[in-house]
């Protein structure tokens, strides 16, 4: 099993860290590096991990956030963007790791429109040089709306008004990215937020073949699959070749910027919420456990009992071949 989506520096605690890869037995691990606090790189302590762990360790760098600034013009951001791309290859980055679709990211950075001229360059680069790219674009739709958003949302600061960017744009501005770069390499998270859209995300993965998605909670992803049953399982049967396996373990860490050690008991709480959701067969009663599952009411979930083949693509090969640069897209 490898998990492909943990974030980490190094004050979470390394051995916190390798006590969670010895007792859910990964045989390799993603590390997505989002700036700590928003914005100190995280880079050089994944490689320091990498470099002290026994199973491989593949790093996703991210951009240093310095290169968004006021005023720029398109050229002048373009130049910084590849300039910081060809840095963190030289590092050696198995990829790219954006969090700068998350709506409260664009509202604190300068961040250009995706499918601007400013970013032109950056993706034409990434889909010609085959760079895996894994990118965080919105978050769960009710989090735009202000009747239905749980109270944790927003004292998160994760409700988004009309002063941020909303979420059709960016699906329309990432569209548009692809549309321009179709063999663009790319992982949307958490379903790309369209787990209660599952047309439409059939969609996007029919017409881009060189798309992924990843399992990685919010748990309103594991409520939405869910309640559609039957339709949930015929979805991930039928894109079984697209859909990685990751937790987002050490999220809630690097996204303080005071020092937070890693929860090892909320990392076996998001383990349990995905697993017990894809291998168990038939309903069980999901119920809140203080760590990950929190201010939630006991609900009936709906197993999805998936085959043992088809748990081995998601857990392990998809994303194996997610990073395979010189992999042929066949996995319609």
């Amino acid at each position: 099993m490898i998990d492909a989506h943990i974030h980490y520096s190094r004050s979470v605690g390394p051995q916190r860290l390798k006590k969670v890869i010895e007792e859910m037995n990964l045989e390799g691990i993603a590390l997505l590096c989002i700036p700590k606090g928003g914005t100190i790189p995280v880079e050089e302590d994944a490689f320091a991990f990498r470099d002290s762990c026994s199973i491989p360790v593949y790093v996703f760098g991210g951009l240093d956030r310095n290169i968004y600034s006021p005023g720029l013009t398109p050229s002048a951001f373009s130049k910084r963007a590849d300039r910081e791309l060809s840095r963190l290859l030289a590092l050696g980055c198995t990829g790219i790791k954006m969090l700068e679709g998350k709506p409260d990211v664009r509202k604190a950075f300068p961040v250009p429109d995706f499918d601007s001229e400013a970013f032109a360059p950056f993706f034409r680069r990434l889909e010609q040089e085959q760079i895996p790219v894994i990118l965080h674009v919105n978050d769960p739709e009710e989090f735009w709306d202000g009747e239905h958003v749980a109270d944790y949302v927003k004292k998160a600061g994760w409700f988004y008004d009309d002063t941020f960017i909303n979420n059709e744009e960016q699906y329309t501005q990432i569209l548009n990215v692809l549309e321009r770069h179709p063999r663009l390499r790319i992982l949307f998270p958490h379903f790309f937020f369209l787990s209660c859209q599952l047309k439409r995300l059939a969609k996007i993965l029919d017409s881009y073949p060189n798309v992924w998605i990843d399992l990685t909670p919010g748990i309103e992803l594991y409520y939405n699959l869910s309640a559609q049953g039957d339709t949930a399982r015929q979805f991930i049967d039928r894109y079984q070749n697209r859909i990685i396996y990751g937790t987002d373990m050490g999220a809630r860490a690097l996204i303080r910027k005071e020092d937070v050690p890693l929860s090892i008991e909320e990392c076996r709480s998001r383990v349990k919420l995905i697993r017990d959701f894809l291998e168990t067969k038939g309903d069980y009663l999901l119920t809140e456990d203080g760590y990950y599952v929190v201010e939630r009411e006991p609900v009936i979930m709906h197993g999805l009992g998936l085959s043992e083949e088809v748990l081995n693509k998601i857990y392990q090969q998809n994303f194996l071949d997610f990073i395979n640069r010189n992999k042929a897209d066949d996995r319609r």
